[in-house]
């Protein structure tokens, strides 16, 4: 008897285009807050990562989800991501970030 698997493959919204190299590098956090994937991520130069707050610097893009018991995660720190896809604090707006990403190497797509 043959076994038959069905896999089904639910497409990402969060590039928007592979115009610009996606890399990737991975950051210490600091257990305690779950995070979803596509939430703007603020470095130190230590190498820790925390969601970035409304007043923080944004640098990375959390790759995938963590919980809260998570230590290490993994972040997009280039590439041109759909800005509908990512997720910014509470009282925060990825618009408010969009330079300083830009410097760093992260892209988002047009503002319709």
């Amino acid at each position: 008897m043959a076994i038959i698997e069905k896999n089904t493959i639910t497409p990402d919204s969060l590039f928007a285009g592979p115009e610009i190299p996606v890399l990737t590098k991975n950051y210490t956090l600091t257990p305690g807050t779950a995070m979803k994937q596509g939430t703007l991520l603020t470095v130190t130069p230590e190498g820790a990562a925390s969601a970035t707050a409304k007043a923080g610097v944004a640098s990375a893009v959390l790759a995938w989800d963590v919980d809260e018991k998570a230590a290490i995660c993994t972040a997009y720190v280039t590439g041109r991501f759909n800005r509908a896809a990512l997720i910014a604090a509470s009282g925060d707006t990825v618009e408010a970030h969009e330079d300083e990403l830009r410097k760093v190497g992260i892209h988002l797509t047009a503002k319709l």
